[in-house]
Formats: C-alpha cells, sequence, structure tokens
C-alpha cells in the first residue's frame, strides 16, 4: 500500500528537519510536531548528560528523530508510530546517526529472555534522560510509566509532558504514585512538561488487589457470552462500546458460517472475530489490529474462551501482509480519528484493503457513527454497500465484492 504524506520542514531547536505525519495526515494536512515537541527540545537538545535517552509514546518519531545523535530507546504501543519513526529517522540520515532499540507493549509483556536455572540477569541500561509524551488514556499512561521508569535511576531526568488537551488531576495523581516532582513548568503555546525523579526507594503502587482494581479488571461477557478480560488502553476492553453492540445486533451469522476464511481488522479486544469463531469453529480467523496491546489482549480473549485453534494474529496497518482475495468475510469497526485530529482517512484505508484481501463474492461488514457518513464513503468503494441497522447512533453497512 502506498502513502502519500506530505513532507514538511520544521526549523526545529536541534536543526531543519524534514518531517511526515505518517501514515494519516489529516485531509487539512496537520504537520508532524507541535508547541510541546519544541519546548522540550529547547531544554534538551544540547544537554551534554543525555546521553542515552527514552522516549515514550510518541506520535510521529519527532523528537527521536531530532534528538537522534544519542542512543535512543523508543517505548511504544503502536506499530504505525513506530512506523513513523522509521519514516523521519530516514528522512533526516543526518540527525537519525545513533543506535535505536523499539520497546513495545508485545515485547514487555512476552520478550524477556527466559534465564536458565542459576543464571542471572543482565544490568538493564540506565538512561539519562526519560520523556514521556502524554497519553489520550490514562491507563495507558500507568502502563507507560511502568515500562519507562525500568530504566530510571534516581539520577535520571524524567519528563512528562504534552499539550493541554492531554493535561488532568488524573496524570499527576498516576504520576506522583511512581515518581516525585521536583520542577513544575507554566504552559506555553499550550503545552506543559513537569519534571520528576525516581525515588530513591521503590514507589508504592497498587497490586491490583484492592476492591476498586479488582473491580475494574473483573472479567465480562458480551450478549453472545464471549468472556473478555479487560487490558489497559485496548478499544472495547472494559465494556461492549455502542457501534459494536449494533454490530452484533445485526451480525452476519449466515455469512460466517458458510467462511472459509475470516479477518476481524482493527480488533481491539477480539470481540467481532471471536463471536465469528464461535459460530464458525473450522474457520480460519484473523485479528489484526495497529496496537501491539490490543493483538495481546485478543490472543488472550481467544483462549480464554477456547477459540484458539485456527487463529492468526497481526499487528500491523490494516490486512498487510494477507494475500490478495483469499478472505470471505472482513467485521471492521473503523477509527474515526488519528492521533489528535479527526479525520476518515484510517476508515478509507481499511475499505481498500477489504476490498483488496476479498474474494470475489465476499462480504464485508463495518459500523460507524451516523454523523461520519461512512455509509457514503464505503459506497465509493463497494457500490451496491446497503444498509442492515440504523439507530440513533450508528449505522451498519454490509457489502459484497462483485468484481
Amino acid at each position: 500500500m502506498m502513502y502519500h504524506c506530505a513532507v514538511k520542514t520544521w526549523n526545529s531547536p536541534a536543526g531543519r528537519l524534514q518531517l511526515k505525519r505518517f501514515p494519516f495526515e489529516g485531509e487539512q494536512i496537520h504537520q508532524a510536531w507541535d508547541a510541546a515537541d519544541e519546548w522540550i527540545l529547547n531544554r534538551l537538545h544540547s544537554h551534554s548528560r543525555s546521553d542515552r535517552t527514552v522516549i515514550t509514546g510518541e506520535a510521529f518519531g519527532v523528537l527521536a528523530t531530532a534528538l537522534g545523535s544519542r542512543d535512543i530507546i523508543a517505548v511504544n504501543d503502536s506499530f504505525l508510530s513506530l512506523a513513523a519513526l522509521d519514516v523521519n529517522r530516514n528522512l533526516n540520515p543526518q540527525m537519525a546517526s545513533g543506535p535505536l532499540q523499539k520497546i513495545t507493549g508485545e515485547t514487555a509483556a512476552e520478550g524477556r529472555k527466559r534465564l536458565s536455572p542459576g543464571e542471572l540477569p543482565g544490568p538493564r541500561p540506565t538512561a539519562s534522560a526519560i520523556i514521556i509524551r502524554l497519553p489520550r488514556s490514562l491507563e495507558v499512561l500507568e502502563k507507560y510509566l511502568r515500562m519507562s521508569l525500568k530504566y530510571a535511576d534516581p539520577d535520571t531526568e524524567i519528563w512528562l509532558g504534552g499539550m493541554d488537551k492531554r493535561w488532568n488531576k488524573g496524570c499527576l495523581k498516576i504520576a506522583d504514585r511512581f515518581m516525585t516532582e521536583s520542577e513544575r513548568f507554566p504552559f506555553e503555546r499550550h503545552a506543559r512538561w513537569i519534571k520528576f525523579t525516581k525515588p530513591s526507594a521503590n514507589p508504592v503502587v497498587a497490586d491490583g488487589t484492592n476492591k476498586e482494581a479488582l473491580k475494574k479488571n473483573r472479567t465480562w461477557q458480551t450478549p453472545a457470552g464471549i468472556k473478555i478480560k479487560p487490558e489497559p488502553g485496548v478499544f472495547s476492553s472494559r465494556s461492549l462500546d455502542p457501534g459494536t453492540a449494533a454490530f452484533l445486533e445485526a451480525f452476519p451469522e449466515s455469512e460466517t458460517v458458510s467462511a472459509r476464511i475470516i479477518a476481524d481488522m482493527g480488533c481491539g479486544s477480539g470481540i467481532l472475530g471471536l463471536t465469528a469463531a464461535r459460530l464458525n469453529p473450522e474457520a480460519e480467523i484473523i485479528l489484526s489490529d495497529e496496537s501491539y496491546s490490543a493483538v495481546i489482549s485478543a490472543a488472550a480473549n481467544a483462549g480464554l474462551n477456547g477459540l484458539g485453534k485456527n487463529l492468526k494474529c497481526i499487528t500491523g496497518n490494516g490486512l498487510e501482509g494477507i494475500e490478495d482475495e483469499s478472505v470471505d468475510l472482513v467485521l471492521c469497526n473503523p477509527p474515526f480519528h488519528y492521533q489528535n485530529i479527526q479525520t476518515r482517512e484510517p476508515a478509507e484505508f481499511m475499505f481498500n484493503e477489504a476490498r483488496r484481501v476479498l474474494k470475489p463474492g465476499g462480504t464485508l461488514q463495518v459500523v460507524g457513527n451516523n454523523h461520519l457518513g461512512y455509509h457514503k464513503l464505503l459506497k465509493k468503494h463497494f457500490p451496491d454497500a446497503r444498509e442492515v441497522l440504523r439507530d440513533s447512533r450508528f449505522t451498519v453497512m454490509r457489502s459484497l465484492k462483485n468484481s
């Protein structure tokens, strides 16, 4: 799949950069950097102590490019954000000459080397600076803090920041559980950063045994009896979102029963794909998402429901890597935003992906908010798309690939 993203030039505090907002730039072609990037670069770009720098949760790899002469550890749950990091470092080889290591949710959960009996673990490299961009979710913030602070010692400068829309009291409550605030800076151009240090002793962190945490992490079931274990920051993981509920109400049961290969594109916690697996245990089920945590969560939920026999899990954009005209049924609840902007680009990309992988006569079913006009957008790619359910908020559309 070819992406057509504009290259914009930024005369940053660290030097002149060529940057893309990869892979979705928005209909107005937004830029990849913001005032929060500029502020922290003004502070750190010439900071001699920061030889090894952990950069967590940034959307387009701007800081990991601007500070790319250092030893960079990039922590991120997003496949697309890490892909954008590669794109922008390749655009600026004069800046990004240092080593780069990527740490994902998958790496953190499953990538540790198993030690032989009696073998001692090697020392984890410590960083002089850790830069954490505020994510959309407080749950993801806590996850990112746990992943990032493994590289901290009491001398590490820890920076937490972002634009004003991401700041709230909850952010500081979570940060204060893990770190000690050392310096707070005022908002500048709607951006703020706060400097922290790691306490000498391990911080007291909730271990999940209190009543509130247990309730929050309790396994629940969909109307069809699919068990879902909550995972921080994963779509439709804590409860059934209204769009998925509308989709399930008009689930394509006959198409599912007759399918050999079914794809849940943008699977989140895996509800749609696992519902299909329950209806057709012999079908191959593809669970795909750009979030590493989502794919891990969906696979775990498959195991929880005893539905992992014919499962393929993919972390990527859409259904990249799946053979053309190989799938019988695609199920999709596409996002209507990318990073900090509302855009229909991800949905249109997914519709193109569905058309590419579907066999002639294969079926696509999607759901979207009524105001987004997905039903009109879908008809550009599937002219025979028809409405199978519409309520006050959502429209469910079904279509065949005719050729």
